[in-house]
Parts: structure tokens; C-alpha cells; sequence
């Protein structure tokens, strides 16, 4: 990632597998993605300020930049979690390929 960003993720325990579910798989979230292009880290905590306070001086520019209403709470967990399934059956193991012996 570019700009900074830092991005935790937490180990909380380490249980047998469940045969037949997809690892790794999302359990939580936590928080929405901040636009693209927002100025990393910083941009994005002016850009919060910016939003949530209809007097701050770029207040009407940052809401028009971003074109919607921005809730940084709300979060797509399905969205996610789709994901997060589709990169871990692209980093699966595939199963072996027999190969006859060359003669």
C-alpha cells in the first residue's frame, strides 16, 4: 500500500480445522475503507474531520469529492468476506498432477 497505510490483523486464537471450509475465512471487521486517492493516513483524518463538520473550510469540497454519503463505521462484511474467500482459493493448494514417467 502506498501513503503509509498500516493494516492490523489480529490473531486471536488458533483452532483445529473445520473440514471443508475455506481458509483463511473473515470473522469481523471493523471500519470502512477510506476513498482512493484520500492522502493516506493523514488526508483520511482530515478528510473525517472535513466531513463531519459542516463549518470546517473544506467541508463542502470533501463532500463533493467523495459523491456520496461517507460513513466510516459502515462496513460490507459480505462484500468482505467474499473477498477474503476469493484470495484464499487463489492461494490454495492445488492438488498434485500425476504425470506418467517419461519412457
Amino acid at each position: 500500500f502506498g501513503d503509509g497505510w498500516e493494516h492490523t490483523v489480529k490473531v486471536e486464537r488458533i483452532t483445529d480445522a473445520i473440514p471443508g471450509l475455506l481458509y483463511p475465512f473473515l470473522i469481523d471487521a471493523t471500519g470502512r475503507c477510506p476513498p482512493e486517492d484520500v492522502g493516506g493516513p493523514w488526508g483520511y483524518a482530515e478528510f473525517l474531520e472535513a466531513i463531519a463538520d459542516p463549518q470546517h473550510e473544506r467541508h463542502a469540497e470533501m463532500v463533493e469529492w467523495v459523491g456520496a454519503p461517507f460513513d466510516p463505521t459502515a462496513i460490507d462484511f459480505d462484500e468482505h468476506a467474499k473477498a477474503v474467500e476469493d484470495l484464499a482459493k487463489a492461494w490454495s493448494r492445488k492438488p498434485a498432477i500425476r504425470r506418467k514417467p517419461a519412457t
